[in-house]
């Protein structure tokens, strides 16, 4: 690792060796990579605004035994789950969910959502579908960046804290592509935060003075730029450098992100400590609503495990409970706090799951892309209402299909994003935030 005062200069520049010893600079034990890590955001402080956080359970959750029962239908149809009645009349959920029942007044049930056709996150967190051999230079081809990517480059945060946050999301489903990377999102593991930002920090045997001047010697680095003909790339590179300076100089961001700063109680509503030390639910979204409140605009949260193939009625009742309790919790958490109405929230997965039972294994279900569910809370938006239906046995649609894209201009609504905004793909061409941009009426 090279530090500072090892730099050699000439004449005010430096050679390609140095360069390359210069990708592991330390800035109060920071790597180059670690502050292209950090994804931080620049942009003055100003008046709280409104943010997001959107749930991907992963796999594909099942429509019929969560928020789309039907109890009417024959028994290879309706599943093991019976539906009880919430504070909302007309809306019922799943026997296995009575906390949600509790705070219906608060989310709304989407039903009849068509949100992919593949296992893939892209269409959740971008509003566009993935295509696996892209030509940006065909209209419409190019792959398309996430909300979250967006909401960065068109409305930036706080100075020192990074406008997009994803957590427990292992696929590669959220990029910025043209955007810019440094739109990407910091990226970390919900079961031990605090290890995902041990590098953001200042070195105790560094003072702030030192840190300064590693600053002012940065600043080296773009006549490196000139040498090497990095553009745009390096021009990104540049933009993560000066953002994350101001994250290590601070200690709000690992704050935000130390669990251990919430009281037992705190922690005990969410399930800390029910579900092991590992990733769950309960752990991620209590650390996605610390976050949120220190200044985060977007964080994703992703929940894996919802691709019941296989004994798909002894999956949902380990899983539905779990995520029950984190989102009661959540949700009644932002309301105490007086910030649901500024934070939406987004929960779905790829699609639903075959109406009629029966897939690797007797009591399986399979993909279903024709229906799905959506989950939305918050933002101001209006909740305690079902938005579309499907017919007696879940298998089609009513009416007209919700699709994410919809969904997607109704969070950018909510957040201030004009999705009629072009950007420039990486072949110059002009792509909108959406092409699809009317938000979904029924909420507003």
């Amino acid at each position: 690792m090279l530090h500072v005062d090892q730099w050699s200069r000439d004449q005010g520049r430096m050679n390609r060796r140095n360069f390359l010893r210069v990708g592991t600079l330390a800035l109060g034990g920071l790597t180059l990579a670690d502050l292209l890590r950090s994804r931080a955001v620049g942009g003055p402080a100003g008046p709280r605004a409104k943010s997001a956080i959107m749930i991907h359970l992963s796999g594909g959750p099942s429509h019929l035994d969560m928020y789309d029962m039907k109890p009417q239908a024959p028994a290879e149809y309706r599943g093991e789950f019976s539906p009880v009645a919430t504070r909302v009349p007309g809306l019922e959920i799943c026997e296995l969910m009575p906390l949600q029942t509790q705070i219906a007044d608060k989310f709304a049930i989407l039903r009849g959502a068509q949100i992919a056709n593949l296992h893939t996150g892209n269409m959740f967190y971008s509003g566009f579908p993935w295509q696996e051999s892209p030509r940006a230079s065909v209209p419409g081809e190019a792959r398309r960046p996430a909300l979250g990517s967006i909401v960065s480059r068109l409305r930036p945060g706080p100075k020192d804290m990074p406008t997009y946050v994803s957590i427990e999301n292992h696929y590669d489903w959220e990029r910025a592509y043209y955007a810019g990377v440094e739109h990407e999102p910091v990226r970390i593991g919900g079961s031990s935060p605090r290890e995902s930002i041990e590098n953001m920090g200042q070195r105790k045997e560094v003072p702030v003075a030192r840190l300064t001047d590693r600053h002012g010697l940065l600043n080296d680095l773009d006549s490196v730029r000139r040498d090497l003909e990095l553009g745009a790339t390096a021009s990104g590179i540049d933009r993560f450098r000066e953002r994350a300076f101001d994250i290590v100089s601070s200690s709000r961001v690992r704050d935000a992100f130390d669990l251990e700063k919430e009281t037992a109680e705190a922690r005990a509503r969410y399930g800390e400590g029910q579900y092991g030390h590992g990733p769950h639910p309960g752990r991620s979204l209590l650390l996605a609503r610390r976050l949120i409140e220190a200044g985060v605009s977007v964080v994703t949260v992703g929940v894996h495990g919802w691709d019941t193939h296989s004994h798909n009625f002894k999956s949902l009742r380990e899983m539905l409970p779990v995520v029950d309790r984190a989102l009661h919790s959540l949700i009644t958490d932002l309301a105490d706090r007086g910030l649901l109405d500024d934070v939406v929230v987004v929960m779905g997965g790829e699609f639903g799951r075959t109406p009629r039972i029966g897939d690797q294994t007797p009591d399986g279900r399979s993909h279903w892309p024709e229906a799905g569910f959506l989950w939305v809370a918050g933002g101001g938006l209006k909740t305690g209402q079902v938005i579309g239906a499907t017919d007696k046995r879940g298998e089609t649609i009513i009416g007209s299909p919700i699709g994410m894209k919809s969904v997607i201009a109704t969070v950018y609504k909510v957040l201030g994003v004009d999705p009629s905004v072009t950007l420039l793909d990486h072949n110059g061409r002009p792509q909108f935030v959406l092409d699809e941009r009317e938000p979904l009426a029924a909420l507003l």
